[in-house]
């Protein structure tokens, strides 16, 4: 989501997510944990919105009550649903009531503070970040210019983001040198272009995850065996380099390494047919004399790179006896199949995983929709007693522990079939200096980045 990665240019939360996904203060001078319900935060003073008004605790409740009361529409309100009361107990003095106890509580302040009062239809957002909205010409330009009262000023005076929905029309704008850099949104078979013309391409490891969801309620899909035996059929590293161009890493689980509380030390599939082959006739899914075992519907969006990962997917699958379908669809027709659980497998990607409570919402037994993202349907009692452990536990050791056990089950029973982590690639025009990319891939970067020399373009946005 694009919005979500301006973020941090236009505002501050309470906390921030540091590399390794731990809550770091930010407008939090500091913090302590009266009870396991109860936080108190005292503000930094000082930092003021781009309208020059002081930053202070009433509008931190502000925020916070109205994501809470709906009255801001936010997709972090999940997030926040154990705030039970937020208020202001001094000028800079947060009080944090929660309905029971909740350890990620401090990742979920992470949401942009605004001024208390504000419109929840306006258009001209008023934030505490490094920039401020300058103009906004709807599908064509977002601009950003300096906020004068920020702490810090960053390197570019202005940023502009055009909006281009091609992927292909995006590697043309910057070919011909109307735009300076594409972040994370070009066909990797055309990254070696760039390579060869001499583009600077930068690149991290990157923290989105890539999947196949199964659906754990259809046979013979419900069956452990079944799954490990899919997930030896594909060639991760193959697809990774013939399609990817080798931009990702093979994935273990929903977090990445870096993350705090990875658990690397799990049970990985590397592609291996034949033995594929040995689980599924253990399974007494012998195959048919026309060579199919089953018969299962992969579904995907309709883009050319799912499209591609998903005709590989299908190919390794028949290799093995398993007959696949392959159907790309309409993004909102897709995502709408997923949601409802109405699918065999499907390929998608998570992003903006911060806190390994993510487990819970998505594979808790109780998570189905709409109480959560468990879409398969994926049901284990030992898990759900970890997860509603880890939830509550406030010694990270004891936490790591806890979530290293849930991916260490994950990563055996596979009601996802784990891919890649993509890495983050930015391609941008010789004269552009300061690229470091995050590992979410955010776009706070962009404080540090500017021209070598004067680009008389950009002055330009009609």
């Amino acid at each position: 989501m694009a919005a979500d990665r301006c973020f941090r240019l236009l505002y501050r939360g309470l906390f921030r997510i540091g590399d390794d996904f731990e809550p770091r203060p930010d407008l939090v001078e500091s913090w302590k944990r009266e009870s396991p319900t109860r936080y108190l935060l005292v503000l930094k003073k000082g930092i003021r919105f781009s309208n020059g008004r002081e930053v202070t605790a009433a509008d931190a409740a502000f925020t916070i009550n109205s994501i809470v009361r709906g009255d801001l529409p936010s997709f972090r309100k999940g997030d926040l649903d154990h705030v039970a009361a937020i208020r202001k107990v001094g000028r800079y003095e947060l009080e944090v009531t929660l309905d029971e106890p909740f350890t990620p509580i401090l990742s979920a302040l992470n949401v942009g503070i605004i001024p208390r009062g504000t419109d929840p239809d306006t258009e001209t957002p008023v934030g505490c970040g490094p920039y401020e909205l300058s103009r906004w010409v709807h599908g064509q330009w977002v601009i950003f210019k300096t906020n004068p009262f920020a702490a810090g000023k960053p390197a570019s005076p202005t940023i502009a983001f055009k909006i281009i929905p091609d992927p292909v029309v995006r590697g043309l704008e910057l070919r011909r040198g109307s735009v300076d850099m594409v972040v994370n949104d070009l066909p990797p078979d055309s990254l070696s272009y760039f390579r060869r013309k001499g583009f600077p391409i930068y690149r991290s490891p990157g923290s989105n995850y890539a999947y196949v969801g199964i659906n754990c309620r259809k046979k013979p899909l419900d069956r452990i065996p079944v799954r490990q035996a899919i997930a030896l059929a594909i060639d991760r590293k193959a697809i990774l380099k013939n399609i990817l161009d080798g931009f990702g890493r093979p994935a273990t689980g929903l977090l990445p390494p870096g993350h705090w509380a990875y658990n690397g030390a799990v049970d990985t599939w590397d592609c291996d047919p034949r033995r594929a082959e040995r689980l599924l006739d253990k399974a007494g899914l012998k195959r048919g004399r026309d060579g199919v075992r089953f018969s299962i519907d992969y579904k995907t969006s309709d883009n050319k790179v799912s499209r591609r990962i998903a005709t590989a997917v299908a190919e390794e699958l028949a290799g093995v006896g398993i007959k696949v379908r392959v159907r790309w669809l309409e993004w909102g027709t897709f995502y709408g199949d997923v949601k409802r659980g109405n699918f065999d497998i499907y390929g998608l990607t998570w992003v903006g995983i911060t806190d390994p409570d993510a487990f819970r919402l998505r594979f808790a037994s109780w998570a189905v929709p709409p109480d959560g993202f468990n879409r398969g349907g994926y049901s284990n009692a030992e898990v759900d007693g970890l997860l509603e452990r880890g939830v509550i536990e406030c010694d990270r050791a004891r936490r790591r522990a806890i979530y290293s056990r849930v991916q260490a089950i994950l990563a055996r029973e596979l009601p996802y079939v784990s891919l890649w982590y993509t890495d983050n690639v930015c391609v941008t025009e010789p004269g552009v200096r300061g690229v470091k990319l995050p590992p979410d891939a955010n776009f706070s970067f962009l404080t540090g980045v500017r021209r070598h020399k004067f680009c008389k373009r950009l002055t330009n946005f009609e």
